[in-house]
Order: C-alpha cells, then structure tokens, then sequence
C-alpha cells in the first residue's frame, strides 16, 4: 500500500464519519417536532430599581505627581529617556 492510497482511504473513513454524523443529528432533530413541543427556558424576576446617589470626594488639593498619562512616540521615549524621566535600564522584580 502506497501513502497515496493510505491517505485516499483515511480521507474516505473520516468523510464517511462526518457524513454519518450530520445525518444522524439531522434525523434526530426532526422527529415531528411542532411548536408545541419546543422548550423555551425563561426568567422573570420582580426586582424594582433602587436610585442611588453618588457621592465626589470634594477633597481635590491631592494632584497626581503624573504630568502626562499616554502613549508617546518613539522619539520621545528617547528624549524622556535622555532627561531620566523614565528609568530605561532596570531589572525586572517578579
């Protein structure tokens, strides 16, 4: 037996499977079923909304030491990098 045959006749099995096995699902799924018999899963539930109110720190003295949160280019990491602004060469701690 060549490979060519041998992977002719494993082509043929695993297409004979699969036919098999959408046909039998199909069979199975049509078995007279009418309207009446579908089940439809449901959920109903008696919560009323409650409306709450949020309350804002009014303490706003606190502002981050963040001058600038974002993405940069690359030419600006470098600059960022030249003022030691960003620590580039540092080891990573787990």
């Amino acid at each position: 037996m060549t490979w060519i045959k041998f992977a002719l006749w494993l082509l043929g099995i695993y297409t004979f499977y699969y036919v098999a096995l959408i046909l039998w699902d199909y069979i199975r799924t049509n078995r007279g079923e009418s309207v009446n018999d579908k089940h439809e899963l449901t959920f109903v539930e008696d919560i009323q909304p409650v409306k709450t109110v949020v309350e804002e720190p009014t303490d706003t003295a606190k502002e981050s030491p963040v001058a600038f949160s974002g993405g940069v280019s690359l030419k600006q990491l470098f600059n960022l990098a030249r003022e030691e602004s960003v620590e580039y060469i540092k080891s990573v701690s787990f």
